[in-house]
């Protein structure tokens, strides 16, 4: 081959050839950074689907720093090459396939539901600089900072917590109703009517006081 322009695309295109770009890889391992002392640094063994190879502790991309949602055991990965050197390879994503498919949507839709395997490991959470913690878990969604936390379980339950005060607000009316007890309990109580004040009860009425009792009013009707 005498032109040498054409000699030297063969010899790009040969090198071209020995690079590796890109593969489709299992996940065989998982090293996320799940303790305080650990060295693992957001990784996966992968074994090449096309290859009898398997890659050890291959970085795993992140989209932003401060997010951790490693891939798991079993899933279909993307895997890079730097500069096209298989001793530098990057999983730069995750593939749907025919055993894992995508949660139903729409067009303009965000859905995410985990895959999750194990329900001790079903977590979300989200924390922010001032301490706030955001935690969604199978049985409870709790919101908390270092002077209040609030509880919402599965089984219908609520509870908050705070150091400070807890106003609740309406322009409209404010209904409080339960099919069974209603308890208020505090270091005192104090209950104000601007107009009318009415209490009633479709069966007994209890009023004790250990000290003294007092009722005032213009009227007083006993009956």
């Amino acid at each position: 081959m005498s032109d040498p322009i054409e000699l030297f695309k063969l010899i790009v295109r040969e090198e071209i050839r020995k690079l590796k770009i890109l593969d489709i890889g299992i996940v065989t391992s998982v090293f996320p950074h799940s303790e305080e002392s650990d060295k693992d640094n957001y990784e996966c063994n992968v074994k090449l689907r096309d290859y009898d190879l398997e890659l050890r502790r291959v970085p795993v991309a992140t989209q932003l720093i401060g997010l951790s949602y490693i891939p798991s055991v079993g899933d279909l990965v993307l895997v890079a090459y730097i500069d096209g050197n298989i001793n530098a390879p990057v999983i730069i994503g995750r593939l749907y396939n025919d055993r894992q498919r995508p949660p139903l949507s729409r067009e303009e839709e965000i859905v995410f539901e985990p895959n999750y395997s194990r329900s001790a490991r079903r977590r979300i959470h989200f924390k922010l600089p001032s301490g706030i913690a955001f935690t969604v878990e199978d049985d409870v969604v709790v919101l908390k900072t270092e002077k209040y936390k609030v509880e919402v379980k599965n089984n219908g339950e609520i509870s908050i917590e705070t150091n400070g005060k807890i106003s609740i607000s309406s322009k409209n009316d404010i209904e409080i109703t339960s099919s069974r007890k209603l308890r208020l309990e505090a270091a005192n109580v104090e209950i104000f009517s601007r107009n009318d004040l009415e209490i009633k009860t479709s069966s007994s009425a209890l009023i004790q006081a250990i000290g003294r009792l007092n009722m005032r009013g213009s009227i007083i009707n006993l009956n």
